[in-house]
């Protein structure tokens, strides 16, 4: 068996990229002539891609891309499950309880493409809070970080003494702010709070 390899690219450190299909998967193949044994995957760049050495013959380069492949395909699936809406709303129902007593209680939390200038909102009257998709893929503390700002909110509607000291239950809060904040400074918006409400 041998593979078709496309996009042929010399890389630094005596590696090689290409681009190869494996079962109509488009994969970036990266050799190495000092890797050794290990074969790795992950995912860059949209795009699936498999460490290999470089004398690994095409056959268990084809065995080890499906094996690796299903791997990650794997994890993809949970990871979009934990991101509906229903898994936001129990994660938000859980650090109420851990870190704010219990003192509120959302009746809806969900995602929204709408959030395109805040982290997230929260409308008191109706216990409804919504979260920017732009978090997704963030880490699970600083989607956190978040939850527990706008949970906050459900108590206290401005950003005074009582609101900071309560959101400040979370041990993670600064450092999900600063890292927002960094997120912020990135993409040339304004610097804000982990999140603004109405």
């Amino acid at each position: 068996m041998q593979i078709e390899r496309k996009e042929i690219q010399t890389l630094s450190g005596g590696r090689t990229s290409s681009v190869i299909e494996i079962d109509g998967e488009q994969i970036r193949l990266i050799t190495s002539s000092r890797r050794k044994k290990t074969v790795s995957a992950g995912h860059r760049d949209g795009m699936i891609q498999l460490s290999v050495p470089a004398n690994l013959p095409d056959e268990y380069i084809v065995t080890s891309a499906r094996s690796l492949v299903a791997k990650i395909k794997q994890r993809q699936q949970l990871t979009q499950r934990s991101q509906t809406d229903e898994a936001l709303h129990q994660r938000a129902l859980h650090l109420a309880r851990v870190w704010l007593g219990g003192q509120v209680e959302p009746n809806s939390v969900v995602w929204s493409e709408h959030q395109t200038t805040r982290w997230g909102s929260c409308t008191p009257t109706t216990k409804s809070l919504r979260i920017s998709t732009m978090l997704k893929g963030m880490p699970q503390w600083v989607i956190d970080g978040v939850l527990i700002h706008e949970l906050a909110h459900l108590k206290y509607s401005g950003h005074g003494h009582d609101f900071q000291q309560f959101a400040a239950q979370y041990p993670k809060m600064s450092e999900a702010d600063a890292f927002l904040d960094g997120v912020a400074y990135a993409q040339h918006r304004q610097s804000t709070p982990a999140a603004s409400s109405q």
